[in-house]
């Protein structure tokens, strides 16, 4: 005879998984050539721009987003220049509006997924997604570096502005397709690379 129990064996209890917090990802590193030794003196114009651009890199909560999306341009500053971590205001533009200071490069599925390896990008929390926002920039065009570090346009007779003095699309070899006498920014998506001179005025 069988002395298999019959009695009702119970579920497990459900376990409820907390939701984890997701880290904020690091801000991307910009991968930039050394610039030839006839060139040195472009190569501290361009880092200290760089640099500045590089400050407070990380996730910033963004407001009136107006249903931007990758590759629109939109007009982005923090609320507070004093802490470019904080909230941010966003505004949707036309890409040849001199307001318009980055363009949409990508939109992440995580908070835990990071911009585009090479690059400069700032990665934004705007309304749940998280946007990787590159520098609005244009050929012939002259910038120069805010207090929030963004490039701005400005007329190329601004004192040391720095100028993108050709823009390629796709990602050639290094060192193939910039003038000499520029520098290299290039930026894995949208594939492209922009040659940044100096105002040959300035």
């Amino acid at each position: 005879m069988s002395t298999e129990s019959t009695d009702p064996v119970e579920p497990p209890d459900t376990v409820a998984t907390a939701s984890e917090e997701t880290e904020v990802p690091a801000s991307e590193e910009t991968e930039t050539d050394e610039s030839p030794k006839q060139n040195k003196w472009l190569k501290p114009v361009i880092v200290a721009v760089l640099a500045v651009i590089l400050v407070g890199g990380g996730v910033y909560a963004l407001t009136a987003l107006n249903g931007t999306k990758v590759g629109d341009c939109v007009s982005a500053s923090p609320k507070d220049v004093d802490k470019p971590d904080g909230e941010w205001n966003l505004s949707s533009k036309s890409c040849g509006d001199t307001a318009a200071t980055h363009r949409v490069a990508a939109v992440l599925k995580s908070a835990e997924d990071p911009c585009p390896a090479e690059g400069i990008y700032e990665a934004v929390n705007a309304g749940g997604d998280i946007m990787c926002l590159m520098p609005n920039l244009a050929e012939g065009n002259c910038y120069t570096s805010g207090d929030d570090g963004a490039f701005k346009k400005e007329n190329c007779t601004t004192e040391s502005p720095v100028k993108i003095v050709k823009k390629v699309d796709g990602l050639p070899e290094e060192g193939t397709v910039c003038p000499e006498g520029s520098s290299e920014l290039r930026f894995s998506e949208p594939a492209s690379v922009y040659c940044m001179g100096v105002h040959e005025g300035s």
